[in-house]
């Protein structure tokens, strides 16, 4: 019964995060990226929340649901921070917290130039029962999805990400680059 109370509570979080975000100005999320950022930053004073679901039936394990919350605000024109929130709920097993992550992006030239810097600064607090499939650097196999949440959660993940994105606009097209660089 406590996973079920923990399910519903985590279902009731998303749902009431998805009202509140539906009445307010929004704009048309951050362009056609899988995972790399471009140089433009979150506008001064937006709050931008998206929720993320990612649905999965692993061939040798349980059905689960995973998810995070991510909430951007645009700190200044330079600076924008991001904080994500996740778990997860797996089936005839349980429902889990699986960690949050702090993201900063600064943009140290004003205007625009040929090549726009930004820096870019993650720390992650999470644990090996996240299954949101975020990760760029490494990845989970479907063998890791299946350990029961018990003892995945007692493993934890600590890491700080660092990316130097170098974005330019050419002739209509936007061209990113993302180096990354990752300390466990």
């Amino acid at each position: 019964m406590k996973s079920s109370v923990v399910h519903f509570s985590m279902v009731g979080f998303f749902s009431a995060a998805a009202l509140v975000g539906s009445g307010l100005p929004s704009r048309a999320g951050e362009g056609p990226y899988f995972i790399t950022y471009d140089h433009h930053l979150e506008e001064p004073g937006n709050l931008e929340l998206a929720i993320n679901p990612v649905a999965s039936t692993p061939q040798n394990g349980n059905r689960f649901l995973a998810s995070w919350a991510e909430l951007e605000y645009g700190t200044k024109a330079w600076w924008t921070t991001e904080l994500y929130i996740e778990g997860q709920s797996t089936r005839h097993d349980s429902t889990v917290f699986s960690g949050w992550r702090f993201e900063n992006r600064f943009r140290p030239l004003f205007g625009d130039h040929k090549i726009n810097p930004v820096l870019y600064v993650e720390f992650e607090d999470i644990n090996a029962a996240s299954k949101t499939m975020q990760e760029v650097v490494g990845f989970d196999s479907q063998a890791d999805h299946a350990v029961p949440n018990a003892e995945s959660r007692a493993e934890k993940e600590r890491e700080i990400e660092t990316k130097l994105i170098l974005g330019s606009e050419v002739r209509g097209w936007n061209i990113s680059e993302n180096l990354i660089l990752e300390k466990t």
